[in-house]
């Protein structure tokens, strides 16, 4: 038994939220109602553990339960890999781990790690942050600057989402790269992700037999890919920090997107108040090279396959506020004014307004 035991760390954290939209016509982000206040659509709690091996291998694993408005807390298995350390600076990951595309992806779900609620939506719009294979990080010092090099290579198979509706989907030659440089307060990523998309879709199937190339429609090994850039920086107590990203599926239905944000924030010891602005502008697909009638069916089509109420633009402006409480809990507190300007529809003609006033306060912790 004495070979068996490793010494074992468990970790964990938890995000209680309340939220509720002040506006009385309903809700186009659709998070949350005007009736009534809900603690369970943000709200999460999860258990991260590691297992120290020999010769400088490790276990880590996380699990988290993500409140959900129709099944409560749903729980997913996130992490479950094995890592190695090469040489002083490197280290080889083999498992289930977290797909590097953003400035906080490692901690995405850890909400006491920022001064947000939730991170932008603008720029976290992807439905799944976790692949199956290998990953390599590399950090090394050169110039004055700490750099940073992390590159993912695998498969993510689970939900995907065509048209608002979650489908069956697989990325298969999944690559991710992702640089960091960081020197004194100011930090500065890119990243760039492609896969081959698949999505069955029984809609799509029956939408490609009206295109002249019925490839132009089905998703069924078209390249995905992901563009991100971001920086961080203090001056003093004043904080500044903005992101941005596109995605884009080629030869496919699925809309072009590209999300951004910037903000700065103000530290006053325990306190942080902050101020966001977000935008989103997504364009969708038109397909010719068949008759009029049969064109005019398939665009029809394909801006409701495709989630037309997506066609469009949207912006956000988030003040908000955090008090730390202790050394590892915090309160937050959130005002998001949303306004969206999208076809409503596939048959509209024109864009349509159509606003939310979000209110959402947190507790965090860790633990």
């Amino acid at each position: 038994m004495s070979h068996a035991m490793a010494e074992v760390k468990i970790n964990g954290f938890a995000s209680v939220v309340t939220g509720i939209d002040l506006e009385d016509d309903g809700n186009p982000t659709a998070d949350y109602s005007s009736r009534t206040a809900d603690n369970l659509q943000e709200s999460k709690v999860g258990l991260q553990w590691s297992a120290d091996l020999d010769d400088g291998m490790r276990f880590v694993g996380q699990t988290v339960a993500r409140g959900d408005s129709a099944n409560g807390f749903v729980l997913a298995y996130d992490w479950a890999y094995f890592d190695f350390n090469v040489g002083d600076s490197g280290k080889l990951k083999v498992g289930r781990l977290r797909i590097p595309f953003y400035k906080y992806s490692d901690y995405l779900d850890v909400g006491y790690a920022y001064h947000w609620v939730t991170p932008p939506k603008s720029m976290y719009t992807l439905s799944f942050s976790n692949m199956d294979g290998i990953g390599y990080q590399q950090n090394f010092n050169t110039g004055g600057m700490d750099h940073s090099v992390n590159a993912v290579l695998g498969r993510y198979q689970g939900t995907l989402q065509i048209g608002g509706v979650p489908s069956p989907g697989n990325l298969e030659n999944l690559v991710a790269v992702n640089y960091s440089a960081t020197m004194g307060d100011h930090e500065f990523y890119i990243a760039y992700a492609q896969a081959d998309t698949y999505i069955e879709s029984a809609s799509a199937t029956t939408l490609s037999t009206l295109a002249s190339d019925p490839n132009e429609v089905l998703i069924n090994g078209d390249k995905g890919s992901f563009v991100g850039v971001g920086y961080k920086g203090s001056f003093g107590s004043v904080g500044v920090f903005a992101e941005a990203s596109q995605v884009k599926v080629d030869n496919s239905i699925i809309q072009d997107s590209m999300g951004s944000y910037f903000g700065a924030s103000y530290n006053m010891g325990e306190i942080t108040y902050h101020v966001t602005y977000e935008m989103t502008d997504s364009e969708g697909k038109t397909f010719t090279g068949v008759s009029a009638p049969a064109e005019a069916g398939l665009n029809s089509a394909a801006k409701a396959l495709g989630n037309r109420s997506s066609e469009g633009t949207s912006n956000t402006i988030t003040l908000g506020a955090r008090k730390d409480i202790g050394i590892s809990s915090a309160v937050k507190i959130d005002l998001s004014s949303y306004t969206e300007d999208r076809f409503q529809d596939a048959s509209a003609t024109d864009e349509s307004e159509q606003k939310a006033l979000l209110l959402r306060i947190a507790v965090e912790t860790m633990f």
